[in-house]
């Protein structure tokens, strides 16, 4: 009877093992650099630019994915300080922080990008520079006064694409706390009737 009490406990630890493996991570192993100043912004980025956020679009979320899964995002170009953009920019950047991904885009939003890359493969990060544009106003007065994108920008450097509904992010936290729960319910399941068949 204890051999069988103690594989129903190592299977419960396992399976809280394979649960608690499939969950989000919370650890950030992303490290930025020192301050950067708007000389070496300059000079480093291919893009900066301001912009509204129009579209936003993520990876489908298994079970399984990377933090380094690429995030779509989407810009109506206000004003330009740096590149050849038209009235429409992508720029991608990894799904989480971890990864070094910028996570605080939202739709309708507006913001400062820093991006670097060749224009059909614009990205950027969490240690670009990139922000909320309410919150920029140190690198507005930095870059002083900026133009207006180019309306004939040629497609290589614009490569847009067909704006794409917000995808829910909650999807794959909801599947793997329902896993730890029914793993959890099966594993007091084993233990009860263990303990029925050793009274009896």
């Amino acid at each position: 009877m204890r051999n069988k009490l103690t594989i129903c406990l190592l299977s419960l630890l396992i399976l809280l093992g394979l649960a608690h493996s499939v969950m989000p991570s919370t650890a950030h192993a992303c490290s930025c650099a020192g301050p950067v100043s708007m000389e070496e912004q300059l000079s480093r980025k291919t893009a900066i630019f301001t912009g509204k956020l129009i579209s936003l679009s993520r990876p489908n979320q298994g079970m399984i994915m990377s933090s380094a899964e690429p995030v779509s995002a989407q810009f109506e170009v206000m004003n330009v300080w740096k590149g050849e953009l038209g009235a429409e920019a992508t720029v991608y950047t990894a799904t989480s922080s971890e990864s070094c991904g910028y996570e605080g885009f939202e739709v309708d939003e507006e913001y400062i990008v820093f991006a670097y890359g060749p224009y059909d493969q614009l990205k950027t990060g969490l240690c670009e520079g990139t922000k909320q544009l309410d919150t920029a106003q140190e690198e507005l007065v930095a870059l002083g006064a900026g133009y207006k994108p180019v309306a004939d920008a040629s497609p290589e450097k614009n490569a847009s694409e067909t704006p794409i509904v917000h995808k829910d992010r909650g999807t794959s936290s909801i599947w793997s706390v329902t896993l730890v729960i029914i793993a959890a319910m099966l594993a007091v399941t084993l233990l009860v009737v263990l303990y029925k068949r050793r009274k009896n």
